[in-house]
């Protein structure tokens, strides 16, 4: 179709009360208008939802992992009173998602696919499939969520403020005179993350070396199994622990096989923080990730207030006023 012809068919949906997408698998999606009940299963657009002042639109989302700690429950609570009746599995049944009556539906474009999309389409219930697996398509997938929802400014806002706070980290570390080897456990002590997922993406950005990239990451799956052998190989000099996964950092620091590994010796073994969610995950708190990893790797090397970003992000992305000490909790000080 040429540009006049396509230009035609946006006015005719426009003239409709529609809207159309493009999403990040490239399909070109009709919404109605105004979109006014959203299930959303992919975790971290979720955040984006709730980023976007939608809670009331969501009928129905996955959320990773809820948060545990008492102040964001709270503080969650404060954004949407129902949060945990909306609560569901990565994958519910078809029937279970009919019943929501959405009038989208949020999916992700790996776990769900072009499967669950055809599966709604002849039900006559739209898809919008997402795929945030670096900073930029994150940024990406908040400006796609504005124009899903009709909430554009706000969306462009928040999205603006974020890219501003990558780029002071990447500006701020491009030059890293050496940047040590990380090892980021995922699940359990022998998960690493494998290729090019957010995670070794955030690695590399805050200055360190993503052991697990060389390893490839199978579709759907974005970690490998590693034994202890190849982790005393790779000698990290820093281990990170998300707050998801059965190990603790106090297991790398407890057991001897460890112990000649250069990030066990150093005390360098290090649990990723969360507040709504896990900070390595492709959510809006990501930025937050990228900035705390930065200053763990290379301390001062960002020139950032890093407690300072953090009640500023809260504030402007959720309304949320945490203290000096609440946010010290948060970074585990």
């Amino acid at each position: 179709m040429n540009r006049v012809a396509w230009l035609c068919v946006l006015l005719g949906f426009a003239a409709l009360g529609q809207t159309v997408v493009v999403d990040q698998a490239g399909r070109e999606v009709v919404l109605p208008g105004p979109v006014q009940r959203v299930v959303c299963l992919q975790g971290g657009t979720t955040w984006i939802l709730y980023a976007l002042e939608a809670a009331d639109s969501v009928v129905g989302a996955y959320f990773v992992s809820l948060p545990t700690a008492p102040l964001a429950q709270q503080a969650l609570a404060l954004l949407d009173p129902q949060y945990k009746a909306k609560e569901l599995p990565i994958k519910p049944t078809l029937e279970a998602i009919l019943a929501l009556q959405p009038d989208v539906v949020l999916a992700s474009s790996v776990v769900h696919g072009e499967a669950l999309a055809r599966q709604l389409a002849d039900l006559g219930i739209p898809s919008v499939l997402y795929y945030p697996e670096t900073l930029d398509t994150l940024q990406e997938a908040i400006r796609l969520t504005g124009k899903v929802l009709g909430r554009e400014e706000r969306a462009e806002g928040l999205a603006a403020q974020f890219a501003e706070l990558v780029e002071q980290v990447r500006s701020r570390l491009e030059s890293v005179p050496q940047k040590p080897r990380v090892y980021f456990a995922a699940y359990t002590m022998f998960n690493v993350y494998a290729g090019d997922v957010i995670q070794n993406v955030l690695i590399e950005l805050a200055g360190g070396i993503p052991l697990g990239k060389v390893l490839a990451a199978r579709p759907g799956v974005f970690w490998q199994r590693v034994d202890a052998e190849r982790l005393l190989l790779w000698d990290p000099e820093v281990i990170l622990v998300p707050s998801y996964s059965r190990a603790k950092p106090g297991d790398f620091l407890a057991d001897p096989v460890f112990s000649p590994v250069s990030a066990v010796r150093g005390q360098r073994v290090y649990r990723f923080p969360e507040f709504f969610g896990p900070w390595d995950v492709p959510s809006p708190e990501v930025v937050l990730g990228l900035l705390w990893l930065a200053e763990t790797l290379h301390p001062g090397s960002t020139g950032l207030d890093l407690a300072g970003e953090v009640a500023r992000f809260y504030k402007e992305f959720y309304g949320c006023d945490l203290s000096p000490d609440q946010i010290g909790s948060i970074l585990g000080r």
